[in-house]
């Protein structure tokens, strides 16, 4: 048998190329690893959602107790500032309700007074004789020496025709010790003539201001008023010289 010198021989093996193999093995490989990201990424961003949610909740919780706190601090607050000054509002409070009594009563004192003034006007008495001095009111003011005066002559009669006829206005008092009697027109620009016309159906208002002399003291109000139609009458009254209440002529 022959023998072989020299390099060992080896075995020689063919195998057919398959390039796609390899990029299908590629291609599942980076979809693994895309499937494992996402995965990961879906994971972790669900966790950082919960711990969001659970801060927002926690946030709003701490919101809503703050909120609470400061309403409680300013209703304790305001309860001191109302304590403190409780006392002065009671008396306040007393007083007002005081003043608006007095008010109230003053008010149904007048209502009362212009109701009878109407119901006179449309009923009078068989007794009265067409003509009547019905009020006269004189009203003090902040300003030393003048006043305010109100004059009411009525119409007394079941059938009210037009009357004409005039009114006189004394004030008797003392000047210097020593008495003396002073005419309305003598001490109110409104006031022209001693006699003042009076033209009237139902009643007659006569008012405005007058100023006394100084050192003149108004003791009574003498008033003389003559109807001279539909029939003549003459009536007087006389009051006392009493301010009813003051007027501010500021």
């Amino acid at each position: 048998m022959a023998t072989v010198i020299g390099s060992k021989q080896y075995k020689s093996v063919v195998v057919k190329a398959r390039p796609g193999r390899f990029f299908g093995a590629g291609i599942g490989l980076f979809l693994l690893f895309a499937v494992i990201a996402v995965t990961a990424y879906w994971w972790g961003g669900a966790g950082m959602r919960s711990d969001y949610q659970q801060l927002t909740k926690k946030h709003e919780s701490t919101l809503a107790t703050l909120n609470s706190l400061e309403t409680k601090y300013q209703n304790a607050s305001q309860g001191l500032a109302n304590s403190s000054v409780g006392a002065e509002i009671d008396r306040q409070a007393v007083a007002d309700v005081r003043g608006t009594v007095r008010d109230h009563k003053q008010t149904i004192a007048e209502l009362k007074e212009e109701i009878a003034f109407y119901k006179g006007l449309m009923s009078p008495s068989d007794r009265e004789g067409g003509l009547g001095i019905r009020s006269w009111e004189i009203y003090g003011t902040n300003v030393p020496q003048q006043f305010q005066f109100k004059l009411i002559v009525q119409q007394l009669a079941r059938k009210h025709v037009l009357l004409n006829g005039n009114v006189t206005i004394i004030l008797q008092g003392k000047q210097d010790g020593k008495s003396k009697n002073l005419s309305l027109h003598q001490l109110s620009e409104q006031i022209k003539t001693q006699n003042v016309s009076l033209r009237f159906k139902y009643f007659q208002y006569i008012e405005g201001e007058l100023i006394l002399p100084v050192g003149f003291v108004p003791e009574n109000v003498d008033i003389v008023a003559k109807a001279e139609k539909p029939k003549k009458v003459q009536v007087e009254k006389q009051y006392k010289w009493l301010t009813t209440q003051k007027v501010n002529l500021d």
